[in-house]
């Protein structure tokens, strides 16, 4: 199964996030048998050319939104939302980039900010994807709010929706940033008439954050919250961040940067 992240160059901590995409792209390698690919609006580096020597798939593309959040960048006095907001969007174009195959459109996407702990591909065969399956944000949540940092994904069923999805995201841009951008417009778009979710759902254990705590079972550890560059500076730059520090936020930060260190002096 083909795996899909994204991210920009010009995106203002895009030397941290590189290196999240080191870690996700070796453990997958090491762990599962995905076939990593980096959608990537940038010029050739250091870090592509470790991409490719690794076996990532680059996929050259600048969002249909840059013009659109630039301007609501102006609108907002804040100049960093163009760059690291039309990342997050990437993924939404993914029916586009990726052609119809016969072997399935049935992809895999994760944010930069994930690792890997096992094989994941025989769970996510098995999982009902009519456009596509998420986790819910909260580990104990009763409702619907969905996590869009790891998707499973129906390119045949998204592209039958893009265009009207596309349209919907250009008309309620103002109001998505108040929701999680690209999150806030999957779960307000895929609904039928009655208002119901369109979306399947996968186990949490494919998309755990480290502070829920005992990580045993989990697939896929997810950094939701505060990165692992964040780490020393929580109280004072992030304070906001704090109650996502607990369970074993810090245990994972360790096994990530040892990771962080393979990747490295991996050829």
């Amino acid at each position: 199964m083909d795996w899909f992240c994204a991210l920009t160059e010009d995106s203002p901590r895009f030397h941290q996030y590189a290196e999240m995409v080191m870690v996700a792209v070796y453990t997958a390698r090491k762990f599962t048998s995905l076939r990593p690919h980096l959608i990537y609006d940038g010029k050739d580096n250091e870090f592509t050319a470790w991409l490719d020597r690794h076996g990532v798939k680059i996929i050259p593309h600048r969002s249909f939104l840059r013009e659109e959040l630039a301007k609501l960048g102006q609108r907002e006095k804040n100049p960093y939302i163009e760059a690291a907001v039309s990342g997050a969007f990437l993924r939404v174009e993914l029916p586009r980039l990726v052609p119809p195959s016969p072997a399935g459109d049935i992809v895999f996407y994760t944010d930069c900010d994930v690792m890997f702990k096992d094989e994941v591909l025989p769970q996510l065969r098995e999982i009902h994807c009519e456009y596509f399956a998420v986790t819910p944000h909260a580990r104990d949540s009763q409702d619907d709010i969905i996590n869009s940092g790891v998707m499973l994904m129906n390119l045949a069923a998204l592209r039958r929706t893009a265009d009207e999805f596309y349209q919907f995201i250009f008309e309620h841009l103002d109001e998505l940033k108040g929701e999680a951008w690209d999150q806030g417009a999957y779960y307000r778009f895929y609904r039928d008439a009655n208002g119901r979710p369109l979306w399947n759902w996968l186990p949490l254990e494919l998309n755990w954050r480290p502070c829920w705590g005992d990580e045993g079972s989990a697939r896929i550890i997810h950094f939701h919250g505060p990165k692992p560059y964040q780490r020393d500076n929580i109280d004072k730059v992030w304070p906001e961040l704090k109650s996502y520090t607990g369970g074993s936020y810090l245990e994972m930060i360790e096994v990530w940067e040892h990771l962080l260190e393979e990747a490295r002096a991996s050829s």
